[in-house]
């Protein structure tokens, strides 16, 4: 009776948490599929908008920075027009020089062509005047060159061997076309005006026929489309400024920009099946990532009527019927299976359109609503488990002891339920095997932080080979030439981790700078700041950086402190005898004067530590009316 009492019970157990498990099984499993299906339908349209963001925040900086490009150009472009007036002016009213010089520098090498001589291109003084790297090509024209065009000409060739180096760099060369059939250009890659073809008339191609009164009533400056210049033998886009004067077309003011610096910093990919590419406001091609080379070689202006480009020609058709695009526009169903983000170049009248595939996007915006999707069923399998070990132990284990002490009451066995001997240590075995799931838990959670700290390693791996390709960027500073801020800041890191050498760090700063600059304009400004900063380059025996502003900062080796504080107290008075003007300064002299702070970087110094101690003395140079060196000498 007794035994089978016992398998009643037994079974009724066995029975009641099996129901249990199963119900609570169909209920999480039903409510994983509810929360995946609400959880795909509420995240997926998000996120794919988030992911459309992302990707037009990725394209911004380098569109901001090809902005930028552009405009400078645009300004250098007004410098040169306006220094060519001045000069031209000038050499007009007393012509007789200019003539003679055309008349000794030129030749001609073939019937009706004029060059100028080999020897201005290599390097030739004149008069105190070194002229290098410049080239005039005078093709053929229907009348013979008059006095006033070889005045021009000259004025030309003058401003060019002036400004055209301070922009080498920039451009891919600076030159004055002339609507005569002739060019003037600076150029330290190639002499243009020596390989220009003798026949070529240049005024027969749109480059510089836009540039005509006749064709160019408003005399707009402007940007040309893409095109091969045949001489030079490279594709370039050119910016030209038209310069009248009495309403004559004199020459246009015009820089070359060549296709490979275009390419390689406004269509470079970040993302590999993205295609990026520049149309000017008629649909002509600027420039392309998917550009081929066959097209290249053909050596013609990039139009729709000669690329028959695929994606090209959708978009040439999509800025044709769509007059009213806007800036930063997103068009999901403009080019089947893209698309394509829109980005308006205001100072060019350009559009960027970066297109992506739409499955690329679709994948991206499919990944974090899987992601839920997964981490909910992990979770709710996750519980189940737990349910499943809570059942079992909390209910299962517990019934088996009831039942036995049940039939220990049956047998009236009672000093062995008073004693509990079988039930305690029933339950401390099975504390103990809590803890070992506990340990058991701990193992997994270790070995799933394992996983994570290799792919930390692999990711970090991966930026560490990604920021040595950002060591491309610059260390100078546009404006002075100084090294710049980012030079500074790893110098001075450098000195810091090698206390051996050790060294003198000085902080400069312009005295009222900012009062110069309210009154005598910020292009003064910019000019007073070259000449401060050109000082400091040909007189400090240390590094020199623009730190910020008109703040400028040193990097002296140690040696005698006396021998240190002279060439900064020399610089100080130096600057004063640069003479520049300044009749609006708080402390009351005529020129523009400098402040130095400066300490010795202390062998446990940190970066922030060496550069407050020399702030503090140059707070004290400021405190005392400026014009004056603080030295700390103490290190």
């Amino acid at each position: 009776m007794d035994r089978r009492n016992r398998d009643r019970r037994l079974r009724a157990r066995e029975k009641l948490t099996t129901a249990l498990l199963v119900h609570i099984s169909l209920w999480a499993l039903s409510i994983v599929i509810l929360a995946s299906i609400v959880t795909f339908l509420t995240t997926y349209q998000s996120t794919r908008e988030q992911y459309i963001q992302l990707l037009k925040q990725d394209i911004a900086p380098k569109l901001e920075k090809k902005r930028w490009k552009f405009d400078q150009v645009q300004s250098q472009a007004d410098i040169l027009a306006e220094q060519f007036l001045q000069r031209y002016q000038l050499l007009k009213n007393n012509p007789q020089s200019s003539i003679d010089a055309f008349d000794n520098w030129y030749e001609e090498t073939s019937p009706g062509v004029m060059r100028l001589k080999a020897d201005f291109n290599r390097g030739e003084n004149v008069d105190f005047a070194l002229f290098e790297d410049v080239s005039t090509f005078a093709g053929p024209r229907k009348s013979p060159i008059d006095d006033e065009l070889k005045v021009r000409v000259i004025a030309a060739q003058y401003t060019l061997n002036e400004l055209g180096p301070a922009w080498h760099h920039q451009v891919a060369n600076s030159h004055f076309s002339l609507p005569e059939n002739i060019i003037v250009m600076y150029s330290q890659k190639e002499p243009w005006g020596l390989l220009a073809d003798k026949d070529l008339v240049i005024t027969d191609f749109s480059v510089v026929r836009s540039t005509l009164q006749e064709f160019n009533p408003e005399r707009e400056s402007l940007w040309t489309g893409l095109y091969y210049d045949i001489s030079a033998d490279f594709w370039v886009i050119t910016y030209q400024k038209p310069v009248d004067f009495e309403g004559r077309h004199l020459v246009n003011a015009s820089f070359d920009v060549s296709l490979s610096k275009l390419l390689e910093e406004l269509i470079e990919k970040k993302q590999p099946n993205a295609e990026h590419l520049v149309l000017n406001n008629k649909g002509g091609l600027i420039a392309a990532s998917n550009m081929s080379m066959s097209v290249l070689n053909t050596h013609q202006i990039l139009t729709p009527d000669n690329y028959q480009e695929p994606l090209y020609r959708d978009l040439y058709q999509l800025l044709v019927d769509n007059h009213d695009l806007k800036n930063g526009v997103v068009l999901d169903q403009a080019i089947e299976d893209h698309i394509v983000i829109v980005n308006h170049i205001r100072s060019l009248d350009w559009w960027y359109f970066t297109v992506y595939p739409r499955s690329q996007i679709q994948m991206q915006a499919l990944i974090f609503p899987l992601k839920l999707t997964l981490a909910g069923i992990a979770l709710v399998g996750l519980i189940l488990l737990m349910v499943y070990w809570h059942i079992k132990t909390e209910v299962s284990k517990p019934l088996q002891t009831i039942a036995k002490v049940a039939t220990l009451m049956g047998s009236k066995n009672y000093q062995d339920v008073i004693a509990g001997d079988a039930v305690n240590s029933k339950t401390h075995g099975e504390v103990k095997r809590v803890i070992e799931a506990f340990k058991t838990m701990a193992q997994r959670f270790i070995a799933a932080q394992q996983e994570l700290e290799a792919k930390v390693d692999q990711r970090t791996a991966e930026l560490a080979q990604a920021n040595r390709r950002l060591e491309e960027l610059a260390h100078s500073d546009g404006l002075t030439g100084l090294l710049n801020r980012r030079s500074f800041d790893q110098d001075l890191d450098k000195i810091i981790r090698t206390p051996e050498e050790r060294y003198v760090l000085a902080i400069a700063d312009i005295d009222d700078f900012k009062l110069y600059n309210d009154n005598y304009g910020h292009e003064a400004g910019d000019n007073a700041l070259k000449a401060v900063a050109a000082y400091l380059i040909n007189q400090s025996t240390g590094k020199c950086y623009r730190y910020g502003g008109e703040e400028l900062a040193m990097l002296l080796k140690l040696g005698e402190l006396d021998t240190i504080k002279l060439e900064l107290e020399s610089i100080v008075s130096g600057i004063n005898d640069l003479q520049i003007k300044h009749d609006y300064g708080n402390k009351g002299g005529d020129y523009l004067s400098i402040s130095i702070g400066a300490a010795v970087i202390a062998a446990n110094d940190s970066p922030q530590q060496a550069i407050k101690r020399s702030d503090q003395q140059l707070y004290k140079a400021k405190a005392a009316g400026g014009n004056v060196v603080y030295f700390s000498t103490a290190h």
